[in-house]
């Protein structure tokens, strides 16, 4: 941290300072520097980070007239240039960076000192649960005639369904591991019969790029998911079974092909559906829902480095479900959640409360059971 806090200061001293409106602060406060700012939010691509600056961070530097101090950004250790508020969205340029708030007092009364965030994690790339066209809540289903059909949300209603592909019925797998040719828009991954891998690229409006081959051999798994970013790299990941229950890691990397697979796992053979809801307990890192045979459904936290952190049932019944899935935040309150389609072709959403925990479902559409594939 000692390298980066030079690194930065010598940056600052070179930035222009954008001042940063306060209310009039007592003419006889005396100077205090504060802590250093935390950097709250999610660092995938699309998401916001927020710098949570102390109430009184170089309080009185300002002479009792405000402001006090300018927050800057840093990607990497370098100035984001015209990033000068508390809110930073990240975008695709930041992906695989590591991101930092400061706040530099704004007058030489607290003697031009800085105060530093930690970095972030590496910036993910976009995840699934952005959705096809930006959304953060979209579903992508396959009909038995090979149709692909669009869901998407519009405010607390839905989109009319739209078309957006034809003949993938010659497919057996079909997902979405986000963004995974590095271009910021969400993609496609499905395998044919002989075990060939095809990447579908998405063209950010529902649309498709020409299918390029990422692999061959993949018959040899009996199910395959995109989780997002596993292994805290910044690019999107993948994770396939085999049917003795071997679970493997095969790391994306960030150009629609891979680097080396890990294993991560065994005995994963008990489930019959991997969920990939990304980060379902808010710390950052993604995670997997599992379902057994009996219709348990664990929660396993990801460690953010490609492994795992702790495990624990979340829910019973879930064996009444056709589908299960995740597909992002359906409810809009900065939550992902789980959606499940009954026998009855129910369309159910399973509000999350962000910490593995739930607040709550119900039934958010009609005629979903004559699919053969949704996410």
């Amino acid at each position: 941290m000692g390298t980066l806090r030079r690194r930065i200061a010598a940056a600052l001293l070179t930035a222009g300072a954008v001042a940063m409106a306060l209310g009039p602060l007592p003419a006889s406060a005396a100077p205090s520097n504060g802590p250093d700012p935390i950097v709250n939010g999610e660092a995938f691509v699309g998401k916001k980070l927020t710098a949570d600056i102390g109430p009184y961070t170089f309080y009185g530097c300002g002479g009792g007239k405000g402001p006090d101090f300018t927050v800057y950004w840093t990607r990497d250790g370098f100035l984001v240039a015209g990033e000068t508020t508390r809110s930073y969205t990240l975008e695709q340029d930041d992906t695989g960076a590591r991101m930092a708030a400061h706040v530099t007092a704004s007058t030489t009364a607290c003697g031009g000192e800085s105060l530093h965030s930690n970095e972030t994690k590496p910036v993910g790339a976009v995840n699934r649960a952005t959705g096809f066209t930006g959304r953060t809540f979209e579903l992508l289903t396959r009909a038995s005639d090979g149709s692909l059909v669009l869901y998407g949300r519009n405010g607390s209603g839905w989109d009319p369904a739209r078309t957006v592909g034809y003949g993938f019925n010659i497919f057996n797998t079909a997902f979405s591991p986000g963004d995974f040719d590095g271009d910021g828009k969400s993609d496609m991954i499905v395998r044919d019969s002989v075990g060939g891998l095809y990447l579908f690229g998405g063209d950010g409006a529902g649309g498709w790029k020409p299918a390029r081959s990422i692999g061959n051999g993949w018959n040899v798994f009996d199910s395959i998911i995109g989780p997002g970013d596993f292994n805290g790299d910044g690019h999107n990941d993948v994770l396939a079974r085999e049917p003795g229950g071997a679970l493997y890691l095969y790391p994306g990397n960030g150009a629609g092909g891979w680097l080396a697979r890990t294993a991560v796992g065994t005995g994963w053979n008990v489930m019959d559906a991997l969920v990939t809801p990304g980060d379902f307990n808010g710390d950052g890192n993604v995670d997997i829902l599992a379902r057994d045979r009996s219709g348990y459904l664990y929660f396993y936290g990801g460690n953010g480095a490609g492994g795992w952190a702790r495990s624990w049932m979340i829910g019973v019944g879930w064996n009444a479900l056709r589908f299960v899935g995740g597909a992002g935040d359906f409810n809009g309150d900065g939550f992902p959640d789980v959606y499940g389609v009954d026998q009855q072709g129910r369309l159910l959403s399973y509000y999350s409360d962000g910490r593995t925990g739930w607040k709550g479902s119900e039934a958010v559409g009609a005629g979903f059971g004559w699919f053969t594939a949704i996410f």
